[in-house]
């Protein structure tokens, strides 16, 4: 979890205001819901016309006025922003009065290989708090229950464990547990008395089947929760399979722009209350029900560091049902982005979360993991301007610190990554073979 101070989120009547709002907003009817969306875009919209030198400029250029906005409608006359102009330009997207918003920075994790800062400000905060309580509660969560977090990754902790009391989350890594010493990750999930498990599937799937093997039943959560990579379908059967409970599976971005909550009846509603998600072709129109197209997403809180249609590179099949669990918040039928390949790190195991090692490079432009063989990697490594040879080691012993020091690595810097997709584009690529990923 990222570290947060209780003034990231404090506004009790800010956050009892969306409390209430959200609990109702999820069963209104389109035309309110647009009508809601339509309310915060127009106060983005003003920000950005006023405050924030990216959207002056650009819309200067394109002869655009805050008159021409009427309706939501009215956005699709804006360009997409790719990745590149908020790497090139950070700067830009700062509002002129970002100190007012309590800005906090963040990197991102750079799954699509090109890591990059971004600032999160009060109310954007508020809303990623109530949006996922709210999502959590369709599971029976309430707000104070003790929840694991695991990762496949474990450069964010100095010890196997983390207590985090802001939040009474338990913090771990799949890499720290084995037959050998499960029985000890049984004793503190009983101790903490977590009931909600939450992390990435592969985690939660590793967690699960060291428990049934050793024949540890009496800590299986009451709600589990799978962010930040995608949910395969077997992982999911046997998780469900073991725990009992549907898994709540997640789509959200660091950027704060777009969140995708799956409810028990199993419909991915988009949080239209969070942010504007369109799904678009190719040609930049918008995609059809059963059409998989670009998440293209705008925030529709962040003042500090707004983003107004921000191509995410990740990619969902757009929907035009309603879900039968009631809620009338719209919906995608699949997600498709962040397929992300797993690692055969130096020991033997599969760990994903690799991507995580590079968002505090500055000086490197994009990047990509290709594996070819166990035992060994390649890093391809496109330079910024400030890269140099200190970078290079520095990358060659962060990898080897998170996958084992026998790890081979071969690093090349090139000027484009060899597996470069106008679509889906893979940090993590392995190509060991079916047999060894079997």
């Amino acid at each position: 979890m990222i570290p947060f101070k209780i003034s990231d989120f404090l506004s009790v009547r800010r956050v009892l205001h969306w409390r209430r709002l959200l609990w109702k907003s999820q069963f209104f009817p389109p035309d309110q819901l647009e009508q809601l969306q339509w309310e915060l875009v127009s106060a983005i919209l003003d920000n950005c016309f006023a405050d924030v030198p990216y959207y002056r400029e650009k819309w200067r250029l394109l002869g655009l006025s805050r008159s021409d906005f009427r309706s939501l409608a009215d956005l699709s006359r804006l360009p997409l922003i790719p990745k590149s102009d908020i790497i090139d330009g950070m700067e830009s997207f700062k509002s002129d009065r970002i100190e007012r918003y309590r800005p906090k920075s963040i990197r991102t994790a750079g799954t699509t290989g090109s890591p990059m800062q971004v600032y999160w400000d009060l109310d954007s905060n508020i809303l990623e708090l109530t949006c996922n309580w709210r999502h959590y509660s369709w599971f029976g969560y309430r707000l104070g229950t003790p929840f694991l977090d695991i990762r496949n990754f474990r450069r964010h902790l100095e010890d196997t464990w983390a207590w985090n009391w802001k939040c009474r989350g338990l913090e771990t890594s799949s890499l720290f547990w084995d037959e050998s010493n499960i029985g000890e990750c049984r004793d503190m999930l009983k101790q903490r008395r977590i009931r909600m498990w939450r992390g990435h599937p592969t985690a939660l799937g590793h967690l699960c089947r060291l428990f049934q093997n050793a024949g540890i039943d009496d800590v299986r959560p009451d709600i589990v929760v799978s962010v930040a990579e995608t949910l395969p379908k077997h992982e999911r059967r046997f998780i469900e399979d073991w725990t009992g409970r549907p898994v709540g599976d997640s789509y959200g971005l660091i950027e704060h722009t777009a969140l995708i909550c799956q409810c028990p009846a199993g419909g991915y509603h988009i949080a239209p209350e969070y942010g504007i998600v369109e799904i678009l072709r190719d040609d930049g129109t918008p995609a059809g029900p059963g059409e998989e197209g670009r998440i293209v997403a705008t925030g529709l809180h962040n003042r500090a560091f707004p983003l107004i249609r921000y191509d995410t590179g990740d990619f969902a099949v757009a929907s035009g049902e309603s879900c039968p669990c009631g809620r009338t918040l719209p919906i995608v039928k699949a997600l498709r982005g962040r397929v992300v390949d797993r690692i055969l790190d130096a020991g033997g195991n599969w760990v994903s979360g690799v991507h995580g090692l590079f968002k505090y490079y500055d000086g490197i432009r994009t990047s990509q993991v290709v594996q070819f063989e166990a035992g060994a990697l390649d890093v391809y490594l496109v330079p910024a301007r400030n890269f140099d040879d200190g970078l290079r080691a520095l990358v060659v012993s962060d990898i080897r610190r998170e996958l084992g020091e026998d790890m081979t690595i071969r690093t090349h810097i090139v000027n484009e990554v060899p597996f470069p997709s106008a679509n889906k584009f893979k940090f993590v690529v392995n190509r060991i073979g079916k047999s060894a990923a079997a």
